[in-house]
């Protein structure tokens, strides 16, 4: 009998491509997305996928929907800095109530988890792979661009404390910077908003002098880490950052996303991009070690094919 997985945030980049993994593998995917950021369209069609649209701070729903399933891969958040910025209780929520409502059914239902945290948890730092066995500091609380990290910081404490107390089988994965065609420019994501401006003709525009660094692994690599570390979530209280090591700085990536564009598109500096008291992350970049040594499976998507699948998906939706 085939599986049927919960995804919650399946709508989304990151989650849309988990149900597609799940297909390729002859299993079936229960979706739970309240649509803030992630969009029905994402999703295939198909009659293994079954799409609720409510959400993950809905106690009996989440109750519901992790009963009928085998496994769940919880990946609803409120993403995106803008997103963060402008509803940062809601943001909030989803991480706090939401996680707290998903980790409580998965334990009395015996069902595996695995939970999608973020590389947020790090703040910032001078471009040294970040390590999982580190500490984490993320800032100030009263910065609001650190509200999602400090509520994905609770949800990890939160699903080590389920793992140790009620034995529920978890896996938390830390994301680096995913990226992908599905991925909309609206919430601030640098990669789409790049290939949006280069399609347009007009100057890409970098905030900043372009030096800081990021490492940016597409959406199809991390459902095959998702899908892994859920088959394998045996030992509770399994922690992995999900990135590849290969650090870009955003100037280079602009040049990258200009040459497969338009040779002749400009780069230009810009004002900082949410205000002078925006608390930017210079460097971020994982140490993937671990990751490698629990999946056995290496990133086989380079960037500049996600840049290519970006522009083709932005071009035919122009």
């Amino acid at each position: 009998m085939s599986r049927r997985i919960l995804v919650t945030g399946g709508c989304g980049l990151i989650g849309s491509a988990v149900v597609e993994r799940i297909l390729a593998a002859n299993g079936r995917a229960l979706v739970l997305d309240n649509l803030s950021t992630g969009k029905p369209g994402n999703l295939p069609r198909d009659p293994r996928v079954e799409l609720t649209i409510g959400d993950v701070c809905d106690d009996a729903l989440v109750a519901s929907h992790v009963r009928r399933c085998d496994a769940v891969a919880h990946l609803a958040a409120g993403v995106g800095v803008r997103l963060v910025l402008s509803r940062p209780t809601g943001a909030l929520r989803q991480s706090l109530l939401g996680t707290e409502n998903v980790l409580r059914h998965a334990a009395a239902a015996r069902r595996p988890v695995f939970f999608a945290s973020t590389s947020e948890v790090y703040g910032d730092s001078d471009g040294a792979p970040r390590s999982e066995a580190g500490p984490v500091g993320f800032g100030a609380p009263d910065r609001l661009r650190f509200s999602y990290a400090a509520g994905k910081a609770a949800g990890e404490a939160l699903a080590f404390a389920y793992a140790h107390e009620y034995g529920l089988e978890v896996a938390v994965g830390r994301f680096f910077n995913v990226t992908g065609a599905r991925q909309s420019p609206d919430g601030g994501a640098v990669v789409p908003t790049f290939v949006r401006q280069a399609l347009a003709g007009a100057p890409i525009t970098i905030h900043g002098d372009g030096s800081q660094t990021r490492c940016f692994l597409d959406a199809r690599d991390a459902a095959e880490y998702v899908w892994r570390l859920l088959d394998g979530a045996a030992a509770p209280g399994t922690l992995v950052n999900i990135g590849r090591d290969d650090p870009i700085t955003i100037l280079d990536l602009a040049r990258r996303v200009r040459d497969l564009v338009d040779p002749r598109v400009k780069i230009e500096a810009a004002p900082p991009k949410y205000g002078a008291g925006f608390v930017p992350i210079r460097h971020r970049r994982p140490d993937v070690r671990r990751l490698l040594d629990l999946t056995g499976y290496a990133p086989r998507v380079p960037l500049d094919e996600t840049i290519r699948s970006c522009v083709r998906v932005a071009r035919a939706t122009r």
